[in-house]
């Protein structure tokens, strides 16, 4: 269980204007042993307890914080169960049982942000938006969360942007973009050289650095050339199945990891790209084979070991692509709802086999 002694008792301190002298005269003992206390390199003496506690008025549960940490606990789980969603309704239903529980904690507060910005109405929740984020910049002292929090505005503001509206423009953008860190100043990037070899967590960190590399490589390479039409029919197949290549090579022993989601979409756009091009055999292909993914991801345990050449023993847990993924019936969905396909081709029995297997 964790003790919050020290910062209790500089918060107490504090709330009654007292220097580390004056607290120490109080209760007898020395400023060098409030000064220990505080940054957390000791603590006082089990009969001294009731003697700060009195003077504070305070229970000795509260001063040590033993509340706060059964409470820390609680939001560390739900924080958790929150970011594994990827259902709106229930993020957030976990979201007011954590504003509720800790309003004013700046994990639950980015969390926030996040929501209004990506779920709600952003008009009419502009000015808790900005309140939040400001309050997180100037208060917070935790970096990656004020970067984190600036990314998620980077975004509202590239949102109000394209709505042309003139409110925000693209400029703005750019001055806070210019402003963010760059890859190398990560911690990613720099545990993969700061970690000693005899580390526990050396290789760890080395194959965390890789698979972070890896998305960014599908996420900038897809952005680069998926949706953009000056790129022909002929170069996007060509990219999607480099794409592919890349991750099967990286992960030869077809755990795809971090990387399920995307080879299982990457097939699937192929599927489209090849039925847009007129080569419908080659799109059922593809499409069967985003299937058999989807169908071997479903039936993955929550957690398995890797054991490719690079990741071998890493662990991965598929709750990290959201708790409630089911790769089969996502793919249902596009293949039936969203591609753009043909009625003929939905009708032959070669793709009907092929959505009975995503329902199987």
């Amino acid at each position: 269980m964790k003790v919050y002694f020290g910062e209790n008792l500089k918060k107490l301190r504090l709330s009654k204007d007292m220097t580390q002298e004056k607290l120490a005269d109080a209760i007898g003992v020395s400023f060098q042993a409030i000064s220990k206390w505080e940054r957390g390199e000791g603590y006082p003496d089990i009969t001294t307890l009731p003697v700060i506690s009195t003077f504070f008025g305070v229970t000795i549960d509260d001063l040590l914080g033993v509340n706060r940490a059964e409470t820390e606990k609680e939001i560390v789980s739900i924080i958790e169960e929150y970011d594994n969603l990827d259902d709106n309704k229930f993020k957030k239903q976990l979201l007011d049982q954590l504003i509720k529980k800790a309003p004013n904690d700046f994990r639950v507060l980015l969390r926030e942000l996040s929501y209004l910005i990506h779920f709600c109405d952003l008009q009419e929740n502009l000015a808790r938006i900005n309140a939040i984020y400001d309050n997180i910049q100037q208060n917070c002292n935790i970096d990656r969360i004020r970067i984190c929090a600036t990314r998620h505005i980077i975004y509202l503001y590239y949102k109000l942007a394209k709505n042309n509206d003139g409110s925000v423009s693209f400029e703005t953008v750019e001055g806070i973009l210019e402003n963010m860190p760059y890859m190398r100043d990560g911690q990613d990037f720099i545990s993969c050289y700061i970690y000693p070899a005899e580390h526990p967590a050396y290789y760890s960190k080395i194959q965390e650095a890789m698979e972070e590399c890896i998305g960014l490589l599908d996420t900038s390479m897809s952005h680069y050339y998926l949706h953009d039409d000056k790129f022909s029919l002929d170069y996007k197949i060509e990219m999607l199945e480099k794409t592919i290549q890349i991750r099967d090579m990286v992960y030869d022993d077809g755990n795809y990891g971090e990387q399920w989601q995307s080879m299982i979409y990457a097939y699937g756009y192929l599927g489209c790209f090849y039925f847009e091009k007129g080569n419908h055999e080659k799109a059922l292909q593809n499409f069967r084979m985003s299937a058999v993914l989807a169908k071997k991801f479903d039936g993955l345990a929550r957690i398995t070991i890797m054991h490719s050449k690079l990741f071998e023993g890493r662990e991965f847990d598929k709750h990290k692509l959201g708790s409630a993924y089911v790769a089969g019936f996502r793919m249902k969905y596009l293949m039936t709802e969203k591609y753009p396909l043909s009625d003929a081709i939905k009708q032959c029995e070669e793709f009907k086999d092929i959505i009975k297997m995503l329902e199987s």
